[in-house]
């Protein structure tokens, strides 16, 4: 009897141990990855406050995809650095903005990236949310924006 419970409680620690080791696999994400996207982030803050598109768009993939909190989504690079364009134009160069990566985990070549970010204008409001991003490896090993999405904070929970 001793003998086949010390089995169950190694098979179980056994199965721990492999259950940490996938968990650290798929949780740890590749170095390059992690500075693209705080360059990414950085391009997004100083693109807002120098009221410039180019290099916000810049961390975009050609095919990429990004969402506003009302669903409605925007397809390609070039699109998306004109609603940048467009937007920025309205509402001018923010007084202050933040990106706040609050986790991530990479699956093969794609990194998904949670946080917080903010930007306030002069003559608006200030805008904040959650945001989901997934990052893509491209060709030459450089990362960029896949797809993008804000979780407003009335979303439920």
């Amino acid at each position: 009897m001793n003998a086949g419970g010390t089995g169950t409680a190694g098979l179980f620690v056994l199965g721990l141990i492999l259950s940490a080791l996938g968990v650290a696999q798929t949780g740890a994400i590749d170095p390059t990855a992690r500075k693209d996207i705080d360059a990414g982030n950085q391009a997004w803050v100083t693109g807002m406050k120098e009221g410039r598109a180019g290099p916000i768009a810049a961390t975009y993939a050609e095919n990429a995809v990004d969402c506003a909190a009302s669903g409605e989504c925007l397809k390609g690079r070039a699109a998306i650095e004109d609603y940048l364009r467009a937007r920025i134009a309205k509402a001018g160069r923010a007084t202050s903005a933040g990106a706040t990566s609050l986790g991530s985990v990479q699956q093969g070549d794609f990194v998904y990236e949670w946080g917080r970010s903010e930007v306030s204008f002069a003559n608006g409001p200030k805008v904040s949310h959650r945001y989901l991003t997934v990052w893509q490896r491209q060709p030459g090993g450089v990362w960029k924006i896949f797809r993008n999405m804000p979780i407003p904070d009335d979303a439920p929970r």
